[in-house]
């Protein structure tokens, strides 16, 4: 992943008056968007050009969004993807985000939060970059909460803070995208937790665990936060 800001938005939404508004914004924080009305043209779009991020609305004419996200999840360059989903798509969010999804945001929604979310994923996009392509150790930092990529390791204020293996892995993959969601069926499957009880809760228990070692306050947790009905995420308020 190269090393630099998100400038270049492709913009994909069925409503004009949606668009011209998201367009306006954006552009209005320097940003460069290209507007794509329908899925086919947003998949022609997609490969002529070399877009940093894609705003993608899932309810599209022709394609679907999914379908599109496929697409975009079969180029070799990583680009980041936010959904936009109507209120109580939830099966639509969880889906999105098992297929390469990176975010989403759900209609109707503030132009300004919008705008938000896409400043968050150019800062995790710059994060990862830059962890990418230094050299030497690898460690990712928030607040004094750091987790060193190659010992294996997560420290707080300087202290080992004895993870597991699983431990470790689960705040890798959440603080390698903070910010972004995970459900408990994608933590299981990327970080190795096999199953005791037949449910994706099994990463509940594992992730009580980890907040016990990591938080100031494991109730009141500042790290890994909670998304609800869903699963969790690393926060990017701070970091």
């Amino acid at each position: 992943m190269p090393m630099t800001w998100i400038k270049s938005i492709l913009v994909v939404e069925d409503d004009a008056d949606i668009a011209k508004l998201v367009r306006m914004h954006l552009e209005n924080e320097g940003y460069e968007t290209t507007h794509a009305e329908d899925g086919r043209e947003a998949i022609q779009l997609y490969d002529q050009g070399n877009f940093d991020l894609v705003l993608l609305d899932l309810m599209l004419p022709h394609v679907n969004g999914m379908d599109v996200c496929r697409h975009i999840r079969t180029d070799d360059r990583y680009v980041p993807v936010i959904m936009l989903t109507a209120k109580g798509e939830d099966a639509n969010k969880v889906a999105g985000l098992e297929i390469g999804a990176d975010d989403y945001i759900t209609k109707p929604f503030s132009v300004i939060e919008l705008v938000a979310r896409v400043k968050a994923m150019g800062r995790r996009v710059e994060m990862l970059g830059r962890l990418d392509d230094e050299p030497g150790e690898k460690v990712l930092a928030c607040e004094d909460l750091e987790i060193h990529i190659d010992k294996r390791i997560v420290t707080r204020g300087g202290e080992d803070l004895k993870l597991t293996q699983k431990e470790f892995e689960i705040i890798k993959i959440l603080a390698m995208t903070p910010g972004r969601p995970y459900s408990r069926r994608t933590l299981c499957e990327r970080a190795g937790v096999e199953s005791f009880d037949g449910t994706d809760r099994t990463i509940d228990t594992h992730i009580k665990r980890l907040r016990a070692k990591i938080e100031p306050d494991r109730n009141r947790p500042t790290f890994v936060m909670t998304v609800w009905g869903f699963g969790y995420k690393f926060t990017d308020k701070f970091c």
